[in-house]
């Protein structure tokens, strides 16, 4: 079956939407490679909170030691991070 752009939105949209504060999830974002593997900084850091913030720091980390580093070359992925009391309790109220 093959969807129009507009046809998936209005499906997409018909979804049922879990409100922020009981989600057992959140949403990263992080900078990988074309063979998957994501970029961190030297401290630890591999997922932030928005796109932009992402490019911008590992861009910057980066740079500084490959002046020909590209961020147009990687790509951004988004991620979900799990809090898992969150998650645990989620599955208590359902039932």
């Amino acid at each position: 079956m093959i969807q129009t752009l507009e046809e998936g939105m209005k499906d997409q949209s018909k979804r049922i939407k879990i409100p922020m504060e009981i989600r057992p999830f959140d949403v990263g974002y992080r900078i990988v490679n074309q063979h998957g593997n994501p970029l961190a900084l030297k401290n630890g850091a591999s997922i932030f909170a928005l796109p932009s913030l992402a490019e911008k720091a590992i861009k910057k980390e980066f740079s500084k030691n490959d002046p020909d580093f590209d961020i147009e070359k990687h790509f951004v992925e988004e991620v979900a991070i799990v809090n898992l009391s969150k998650f645990h309790s989620y599955f208590e109220e359902v039932e």
